[in-house]
């Protein structure tokens, strides 16, 4: 029987797609052992892997929401770098211990593709979204550009150094050369359509893209609290920023002001217990949502970018209003929008509010407009037919055929 050992990055939006797909290799007869963070052991047991805890105290999705939240690209590489210095030789143990034939890591687990050299196993990447080039930042106003540089060079010295300590403790030649992040493969899987790479360099006969993964959504599953709310003819509105920001009460205050007297159904999913901006009545805040389910019976999405969220949406046919708070979300907001499926806006990028009025349009516009569904629903479609997790896992399948 072969043996795939799997690295996760501990967070919502890279775990979740990673599921279906060990799932269908447990059932087709693998044995897949996963490591992981406490907070996703029983997301990953439940798909029949063996789950397997990280060094406690090292990395949790909590240091990786506060480094994203900090504004800079590079602070999630300082967490990832120092995290490595312990995970890179616990994979590498932990892969030798149940004899694996291979290890699959995140695209930015660092200390998967580390371990697997130490243990001299090839390796599977699973890269969770897009490549963004270098030519990136062209995309950016001045403005833009200069929220995005100061935060970055904040934290450019320590990952400098980071990267020297994990070079001095496994050799230059176990670590990649800048930049280290995405990790590509052995074999490279994107569960994201290739509708929305654009030309890279680094694409090879080795990178394949099989399509989101994630499991369709119904309403039937929504409890009796969402259930009623949402029940009727006004059209559902999602609003999400994501497990890894924190949105504020400026961003909840507008909105109530956006919303309040659109003759539609909105749910704030707030990452938070309480909110101190009282809402119309149209509006219902909870703390976390079913989003798949609900997304089932959606009209619009305002979502943050992340590719997961995203694709989530897509999957369901439901057109995004796009709220990035980061560059590569802005990246991700606009190739959907090439589709025909996303509006973006962009005053975060900034350091600026959205307005409630460009909210509101946005919204009405997504929903008045037919051709954002219907290019929602062309491009779910489209995903679907490129395999999805049957199709990664077939591959993982045949590349632990080849190598074992």
């Amino acid at each position: 029987m072969s043996v795939l050992f799997v690295a996760t990055m501990p967070a919502s939006g890279h775990v979740n797609p990673l599921l279906p797909v060990l799932s269908r290799l447990a059932a087709s007869g693998t044995k897949v052992v996963a490591a992981g963070t406490e907070e996703f052991a029983e997301r990953i047991s439940a798909t029949g892997a063996d789950f397997v805890p990280y060094p406690p105290g090292v990395l949790e999705s909590a240091d990786i929401a506060e480094a994203t939240q900090s504004g800079s690209s590079v602070a999630v590489i300082v967490r990832v770098l120092k995290a490595t210095e312990t995970f890179a030789p616990f994979v590498a143990e932990e892969a030798r211990r149940v004899s694996a034939s291979a290890i699959l890591h995140d695209s930015n687990a660092l200390w998967g593709r580390i371990g697997a050299r130490l243990a001299d196993l090839p390796t599977v990447s699973f890269m969770t979204t897009i490549l963004i080039g270098t030519g990136a930042i062209k995309a950016l106003s001045l403005r833009e550009s200069m929220a995005e540089t100061w935060p970055t060079m904040r934290s450019l010295p320590a990952a400098v150094s980071g990267r020297r300590e994990v070079v001095r403790m496994f050799g230059k030649d176990l670590v990649p050369p800048t930049p280290m992040l995405p990790l590509r493969g052995d074999l490279t899987l994107f569960p994201v359509p290739r509708d929305l790479q654009g030309p890279d360099d680094r694409l090879d006969d080795t990178c394949v893209f099989v399509g989101p993964t994630a499991e369709a959504g119904t309403p039937a599953a929504l409890d009796d609290v969402l259930r009623t709310f949402i029940d009727g003819t006004e059209p559902v509105v999602l609003v999400s920023l994501g497990t890894l920001h924190a949105a504020g009460e400026e961003f909840f205050e507008t909105c109530a002001a956006a919303f309040g007297e659109l003759p539609v159904r909105v749910v704030l999913a707030t990452g938070r217990s309480e909110l101190e901006t009282p809402l119309p009545a149209n509006m219902l805040a909870m703390p976390r949502v079913p989003q798949t389910d609900l997304l089932a019976r959606t009209g619009v999405f305002v979502t943050h970018g992340g590719m997961n969220s995203a694709l989530e949406g897509i999957a369901a046919g439901v057109p995004l209003v796009v709220v990035p708070q980061q560059v590569e979300q802005f990246l991700i907001g606009q190739a959907f929008a090439e589709q025909g499926a996303a509006l973006v806006l962009r005053e975060n990028l900034s350091g600026r509010p959205v307005p409630a009025d460009e909210l509101r349009v946005a919204v009405r516009t997504a929903l008045d407009d037919p051709g954002f569904r219907e290019a929602a629903t062309a491009l779910g479609e489209r995903m679907r037919a490129e395999g999805g997790a049957d199709r990664a896992a077939a591959l993982i399948g045949a590349f632990l055929s080849e190598r074992g």
